[in-house]
């Protein structure tokens, strides 16, 4: 029998459908769960039977149901199916749920960026950006984005650094058809001040530094009962490394001593590959900064150093390893690195990084061309490595003396 829903009949209804005389297809369904209203269509898309839900009695009241029938009666007039626009509309909102800058950094984009560089730029975004890592990637806005730069306390250079990772990731997610564009081109670095003077050892300052690792060593040696070896631990070793070779810490934590080949004094720095730490066999993937395997002679120093701190440990593997043989992390470095500097009376005026800086500055003061500054510190571009022309007052001193006898 045709009746029209109504409040009163849905909740008195007995038997398992109760259909509409007014709105054909609109009808309410007894089932386990409740009574459930539906409209039902031939859809003009497929051509199939066709039965789109409206909802649940008691979450919506009949005149709402009423109201959606209807609306799904025109859309079907027109010729379109509500179903396949409900689909439509759940593949969108998948679509942009897979499409949040999360899902991007922990899925497709690890498959094409090199492991640690991967790493390094999850870790800054989720850090800084952690109020858009679950909105879709087309929703972040060139606004926001100098909004954040603007308003970042630290230097400038760290801003554009950070704000670098992410503009990789934006690239990447155009090219992969995540979104259609990125608003980064909209986004200007933030200026820096490229005369800023960098921090590297004078002359003066190494002195302290070398008077600063003799204090330190007889503190390791009191701290753990040392008495025999040239060196107390691998501090001073690896400072005077680091100030005769350019290398940056973590290139010199990943050091292998297969990597130094003393016949022909060349160290060879790593671009990229597998480092195993000889212990529990477990591969860690290093790199240098710039991706490239470079190529660093030894001088003497340098040499004799390595020599003795190789002979002194037995080690084959890592050459600057923590105590347990694996790879030293930052913080390992840093509390002795400290302790020394803190003897030396340097601390506030340079940090490890110095060392780096040292060596470039000493080979600017010696008139080096920039071509092979650039290759021995592993430098992407030679605007990097001019600043070291710019950093030694007597080199200054010396250009302006010698135009006098020009």
């Amino acid at each position: 029998m045709i009746k029209k829903i109504t409040e009163s009949s849905v909740s008195k209804m007995s038997e398992k459908t109760l259909r509409d005389n007014e709105i054909r297809g609109f009808s309410c369904q007894q089932k386990k769960t409740g009574k459930f209203f539906y409209y039902e269509y031939k859809s003009p898309v497929t051509g199939t039977n066709r039965k789109h839900p409206l909802g649940r009695h008691g979450e919506i009241t009949v005149e709402q149901a009423r109201t959606m029938a209807r609306a799904s009666a025109g859309e079907v007039a027109t010729g379109n199916d509500p179903q396949e626009q409900k689909r439509e509309r759940r593949k969108e909102v998948e679509k942009q749920r897979q499409n949040t800058l999360r899902a991007f950094m922990e899925g497709d984009y690890r498959s094409v960026t090199p492991e640690e560089t991967a790493d390094v730029a999850q870790k800054n975004i989720k850090r800084h950006f952690s109020k858009w890592l679950d909105k879709p990637m087309s929703h972040i806005t060139a606004f926001e984005m100098k909004k954040w730069l603007n308003n970042y306390p630290g230097a400038p250079s760290g801003g554009n650094r950070i704000m670098n990772d992410l503009r990789g990731i934006l690239t990447k997610a155009v090219a992969a058809g995540y979104i259609d564009k990125t608003p980064m081109s909209e986004v200007k670095r933030l200026k820096e001040d490229k005369s800023k003077k960098i921090k590297y050892l004078t002359r003066e300052y190494e002195q302290q530094l070398m008077a600063g690792l003799d204090e330190y060593d007889v503190y390791r040696r009191k701290l753990d009962g040392q008495h025999n070896g040239t060196f107390a631990d691998l501090l001073r070793p690896l400072v005077i490394v680091a100030i005769h070779t350019g290398m940056r810490k973590g290139e010199l934590l990943n050091m292998k001593v297969n990597d130094i080949d003393f016949a022909s004094g060349i160290i060879t720095v790593v671009g990229m590959g597998d480092h195993s730490n000889g212990q529990n066999h477990q591969k860690k993937k290093t790199r240098t900064k710039s991706l490239q395997t470079r190529y660093i002679p030894l001088n003497d120093i340098s040499t004799t150093i390595l020599n003795d701190w190789i002979d002194q440990t037995g080690y084959t593997n890592l050459v600057f390893p923590n105590n347990s043989g694996q790879r030293a992390c930052d913080k390992f470095i840093d509390r002795r690195w400290y302790k020394a500097r803190e003897a030396a009376g340097l601390t506030g005026k340079i940090d490890f990084h110095g060392l780096r800086h040292t060596f470039g500055t000493r080979l600017a003061e010696l008139r080096v061309d920039l071509v092979t500054i650039q290759e021995l510190m592993g430098h992407e571009s030679l605007d990097i490595t001019a600043k070291y022309l710019h950093t030694s007052p007597e080199r200054k001193h010396l250009a302006i003396s010698e135009l006098a006898g020009y």
